[in-house]
């Protein structure tokens, strides 16, 4: 059986976007997953009250060693040069002669999240969202933690090489969960401007994961439009964006 690893996908643009191509694969996977739920509150009259009852932060801790060079062998020694002799030709080295790589080149994808880089007009960027993965963990594609952001990172880095390169590192993380308000009302609610003009390049689809945030949407706009080829969507064409029924937006095709 395959080693499935934990990967955090990071949000990627201000749509709510989130691509597998740019997951972030940690090295090893933690040994444990610390959930804090928020479930009942006491509001002031003593009463006991219904509150979240979805978790409400995740803490884990990661390990980073780039000593063991058996984590990517193939990665590590296409990091470094070959050394050649005084005539030119390459000397051979084993796997050990080469230095290991600084751990922190690898821990700042994590700390990086922890940077605004989202824009938001009319407000501060905010940090990026994030959805945590790791194999069969759940159901839902292995969905360890939707829509959460990176509260707090701390790094404390425990090797290192003679020359001073800190080769081993531990990630202690926090993630928060979190939703964009004015994101899931796009989502939800009637559209802020029902005509569109389509430009060159798009396709229904395309308008469609804009406008709704579900790619697989595109056929409630090619119905209201009473379009013969949805294929052929011609630039300059003006299309009524209706707004989504509660029951569109659950499911889709796919």
């Amino acid at each position: 059986m395959a080693l499935a690893k934990l990967r955090i996908i990071p949000e990627t643009d201000i749509k709510g976007n989130f691509l597998s191509t740019n997951a972030i694969y940690v090295f090893f996977n933690p040994q444990s997953l610390s959930f804090d739920y928020g479930g009942w509150d006491v509001n002031r009259k003593g009463n006991l009250v219904q509150g979240s009852s979805s978790p409400d932060t995740l803490s884990l801790e990661l390990f980073y060693d780039t000593t063991l060079y058996t984590h990517s062998p193939k990665l590590l020694r296409n990091s470094f040069p070959r050394p050649v002799s005084l005539f030119g030709s390459p000397i051979d080295i084993s796997v050990g002669e080469i230095p290991p790589e600084n751990v922190q080149k690898y821990t700042k994808k994590i700390v990086e999240l922890t940077v605004p880089s989202i824009p938001k007009s009319g407000d501060p960027k905010r940090p990026p969202l994030c959805k945590i993965y790791w194999g069969n963990f759940s159901d839902d594609k292995g969905l360890v933690f939707d829509s959460c952001f990176v509260k707090s990172v701390k790094k404390e880095l425990t090797h290192f090489w003679a020359d001073g390169t800190p080769v081993r590192a531990k990630l202690n993380c926090e993630f928060q969960a979190w939703t964009d308000a004015d994101l899931a009302d796009k989502k939800l609610n009637p559209v802020d401007d029902p005509v569109r003009i389509v430009k060159r390049g798009e396709t229904l689809s395309s308008i469609s994961e804009e406008e709704y945030g579900d790619p697989h949407l595109w056929r409630i706009i090619a119905d209201e439009n009473k379009l013969l080829n949805p294929r052929k969507l011609k630039p300059g064409t003006v299309l009524t964006i209706p707004p989504l029924a509660a029951s569109s937006t659950v499911g889709g095709g796919g």
